[in-house]
């Protein structure tokens, strides 16, 4: 029978436990590298995310946003408007000034009649 070199075999365990360190801190490392990259991928994503939701906001503002035509007929409407409250105020004016007529000839009259 052959005798165990224990010096050698406690060398072998060495190396290989050695061995077995350095591949645990390289997945160690790996992996937290992964980690911190798809952290980083995930927050650009989010960003990404974020902007695309202010940039599609940004289009509804201005799909509903109306057009130099829209705002052009709106201008003719309000300048019909206009010309028709001008023409309904000088209407009133003149009814106005008929009823002060009326108005102080029935009280002259009433006045007279007693």
């Amino acid at each position: 029978m052959e005798t165990i070199d224990w010096n050698a075999a406690r060398f072998y365990f060495d190396v290989l436990s050695a061995i077995f360190m350095v591949g645990v801190a390289i997945y160690v490392w790996w992996t937290t590298r992964t980690r911190a990259n798809s952290n980083a991928l995930d927050d650009v994503h989010d960003r990404l995310d974020e902007m695309d939701r202010h940039v599609t906001t940004l289009r509804q503002a201005l799909d509903s946003r109306p057009s130099y035509t829209e705002i052009n007929a709106l201008r003719a409407e309000l300048s019909e408007i206009n010309s028709g409250m001008s023409r309904i105020s000088a209407q009133m004016q003149s009814t106005s000034v008929l009823l002060d007529r009326l108005h102080d000839y029935l009280l002259a009259d009433k006045g007279n009649a007693r």
